[in-house]
């Protein structure tokens, strides 16, 4: 029978619970439920995930990172023109933080001005002003109000930072499920839960950028990575993550370990949604694994930036391609999809949905031109 890695309790249908690996905020999708009773799991480490989860949105959002649960947030940022707050949301649209009003008054008269996010925000200010203004015609307002979409004509300005100790323990927590999950002794890695509990500091996480890269994706890929490495000759325990093949830790587990060899590892493909493969060189000695601490690496965040805009390049290819896919959806929805199911396809109908999709991309066409044109002449 299997027992929580925590307080042993058995694990029972009653109170087992599925526990992410890698967090499901991150795409994580290795799960097991063998792990942590629901008691342990649902305070082990929740204040220190959200705290990950919170410095890897941004990847998350503009990877469209598909997840057990829920969607990535929205990323805040500013414009770049004007600094002004916008947001970016899941799927990749942009929108304002806040709804514009603007009033103008000329003796009695009294002009208004409002850009809204949606409908129903629009209906919600219209009521507010209406106590202000009683002569307000709502209903004139709604049916005179003009509904569109358009493509920005800007670029948004977003930070991106991640460390520090809840971070740490997050990826600590993770390299210690994987290690549990292949079949590691809890004894290793039980002096590891006060700090785990923030009961106590300890100097056994950092990212880890070496000269020579542990682990190349391939062209298109962008891939998490855990390696437990369990040497009973050179006394260590210890793992490598990577997540979004961008934010890399070294995690030293056990100064003292004296089990079974053990060598695992897990990549998977956040854009195929698929465990994939690799092989990836990891042979650290004590003595190199030990020094990796006592001569930390201070300046990570250079090798971090080259990382991140590989992959935020191939999010903004995703992206696009998403969106595309989308305006082709719409224009066919718009023309055929009025039809019955089984209608026979005829000329008049194709042109139609020739016209509806040259309706679609027309605009994403132009905004494109026009940003090539403003980029070329800088």
């Amino acid at each position: 029978m299997a027992k929580c890695y925590k307080c042993e309790v058995e694990l029972t249908s009653d109170n087992e619970s599925e526990e992410h690996i890698i967090l499901n905020a991150c795409g994580g999708r290795l799960k097991p439920k063998n792990l942590l009773c629901k008691t342990c799991n649902s305070g082990f480490g929740d204040s220190c995930d959200k705290i990950l989860a919170d410095s890897t949105n941004d990847l998350s959002n503009l990877l469209l990172i598909k997840r057990h649960r829920g969607e990535p947030q929205s990323i805040k940022g500013k414009l770049t023109s004007t600094g002004e707050d916008y947001y970016i949301q899941y799927g990749g649209d942009p929108m304002m933080s806040k709804p514009i009003i603007s009033e103008v008054v000329d003796g009695e008269k009294v002009e208004l001005s409002i850009t809204a996010r949606n409908e129903k925000e629009y209906k919600q200010i219209l009521k507010g002003l209406k106590r202000k203004y009683p002569q307000l015609n709502i209903e004139e307002a709604i049916k005179t109000a003009e509904y569109k979409k358009e493509y920005l004509d800007d670029t948004i300005h977003f930070q991106s930072t991640i460390g520090g100790k809840e971070v740490f323990r997050s990826i600590t927590k993770s390299a210690i499920n994987y290690f549990i999950y292949k079949g590691g002794d809890r004894k290793y890695i039980v002096h590891l839960f006060d700090y785990l509990d923030e009961k106590e500091d300890l100097d056994i996480v950092w990212m880890h950028y070496p000269e020579n890269t542990i682990y190349a994706p391939v062209e298109s890929e962008v891939s998490h990575v855990i390696r437990v490495i369990g040497n009973p000759n050179e006394k260590i325990l210890f793992a490598y993550i990577e997540l979004f093949n961008v934010h890399n830790f070294i995690i030293k587990l056990n100064e003292n370990y004296d089990g079974v060899p053990m060598d695992e590892t897990y990549t998977f493909d956040l854009i195929e949604i698929k465990e994939i493969i690799r092989v990836i060189p990891l042979n650290y000695t004590r003595g190199q694994l030990l020094d990796l601490f006592e001569n930390k690496d201070d300046k990570p965040f250079l090798k971090v930036q080259k990382r991140f805009e590989r992959v935020v390049g191939l999010a903004m290819k995703r992206q696009s391609s998403n969106h595309n896919q989308e305006l082709i959806s719409r224009a066919i929805n718009n023309s055929l999809g009025k039809y019955p199911e089984g209608t026979i396809i005829t000329k008049e109908m194709i042109d139609e949905l020739v016209k509806d999709t040259m309706k679609e991309i027309t605009p994403m066409i132009l905004h494109q031109l026009k940003r090539k044109n403003r980029d070329d002449d800088v």
